[in-house]
């Protein structure tokens, strides 16, 4: 069996966002298992590549390329007029050679071009072919994003994963959404099941983590509308004007939609307040900040599976968080402060508790070191199995001419 793996948001910038880490870390341990062919997506071309040397670069070492803290990581460093040559030069990958027993993967979110070109590919290829979901947020928040604009090319993406032989989703809220929308859509589902994320740093598990002197809290997210930035700052603007003593960091790279919540921070900071956005970070640096906060905050108003707060509990920390769908599939288990993230005297009154209360915060500081998290080698396990026994929708005859 020979896997064929869509890397592409993964190796054309040095973004480190979760599904990219995910992205990274699936294709790490797959090779050490199997042959693994990593693929990109040419957008001028609309056809699947081998990848250069750069962009094998950052897909396994994206932080040589770019080693400071960025607000919008996705410069590749290149000559544009060199790579655009390089793309226009390069032909596509030779399908014609997969055999029935290889398998495609899709990891990445499919909104560009691919939406339309992997129907057919999906439909004459001999390959079986694997997608993993994430989540459609942006059509479960109208109040939050433009759905109207946004539907034809989510829509798109909806219908083409009712094409593959089996979708692995990252949580039971993602499954339901996706067969939600499926029905909406009138799609024929695929088959599907769900695969969690693995939790497991190269560094080892903190076995007593430090007790630090400073009142730090993080917050670890791209700066992008539902990650409810606003309404964070707010409630930490409520106690700082109370008296309450603590540094707020935020890690996580800027959007398109970020100008708002950039202007804000620059506003408290002007205010004498202890904010400090840290901008895009590379592992390292993550790590380290998970070690020295006191707790983490995760006020996001939905999401596909919520890895920040599981990496928090991870390293001992509690997480202030919603409850709601996929956030209280992690929070459940133990080691977290449930409040209504939409609320900002709620996610204060969160905070101030783990802040103040130390008999609350000792409580679920245990929560969180007692929790365990599937591992990465039981992860592979699980995936290599579905890649392995997949069956093809397609028929002998619709490949034939491939």
């Amino acid at each position: 069996m020979k896997l064929f793996i869509d890397v592409t948001s993964s190796c054309r910038s040095a973004q480190n966002t979760g599904m990219q880490r995910m992205t990274r870390k699936i294709f790490a341990e797959l090779s050490r298992r199997a042959n693994v062919t990593p693929l990109c997506w040419n957008q001028i071309g609309r056809f699947y590549q081998r990848l250069g040397p750069t962009e094998l670069k950052l897909l396994t070492r994206p932080f040589e390329l770019h080693p400071k803290a960025l607000p919008r990581p996705e410069s590749r460093g290149q000559n544009p007029l060199a790579e655009l040559w390089r793309l226009i030069s390069l032909r596509h990958f030779p399908w014609k050679k997969v055999n029935g027993q290889d398998v495609f993967v899709g990891p990445d979110i499919l909104h560009d071009s691919r939406r339309r070109s992997l129907v057919n590919l999906i439909r004459t290829t001999k390959a079986r072919t694997v997608a993993i979901f994430h989540d459609i947020t942006s059509l479960r928040l109208p109040s939050v994003y433009n759905v109207p604009r946004r539907t034809p090319r989510y829509r798109g993406y909806i219908e083409l994963l009712a094409e593959f032989d089996l979708v692995i989703c990252i949580s039971q809220e993602a499954r339901d959404d996706l067969h939600s929308f499926w029905r909406k859509f009138g799609c024929k589902p695929a088959p599907t099941c769900v695969e969690t994320w693995p939790i497991e740093f190269d560094a080892a598990r903190p076995s007593d983590p430090s007790e630090n002197a400073q009142n730090l809290v993080i917050y670890v997210s791209s700066l992008d509308p539902r990650k409810n930035h606003l309404t964070l700052l707010a409630a930490a603007r409520q106690l700082w004007r109370a008296g309450t003593s603590f540094e707020l960091q935020i890690i996580g790279r800027a959007t398109g939609s970020s100008r708002r919540i950039v202007k804000q921070m620059e506003s408290l900071r002007k205010q004498g307040r202890p904010v400090r956005w840290l901008q895009h970070v590379d592992e390292a640096t993550l790590l380290r900040a998970y070690c020295d906060c006191r707790f983490t905050v995760y006020p996001s108003l939905m999401e596909g599976f919520g890895l920040p707060i599981a990496e928090s509990l991870w390293h001992g920390k509690p997480c202030v968080c919603g409850g709601n769908g996929a956030l209280g599939e992690i929070a459940q288990g133990g080691g977290c402060l449930i409040v209504d993230q939409t609320s900002e005297e709620a996610l204060a009154g969160g905070m101030k508790k783990l802040l103040t209360d130390q008999a609350t915060y000792e409580r679920l500081r245990g929560e969180a070191r007692a929790r365990t998290f599937r591992t990465w080698k039981n992860y592979i396990d699980n995936l290599l199995t579905h890649l392995r026994s997949v069956e093809p929708e397609k028929s002998v005859a619709s490949v034939a001419s491939n």
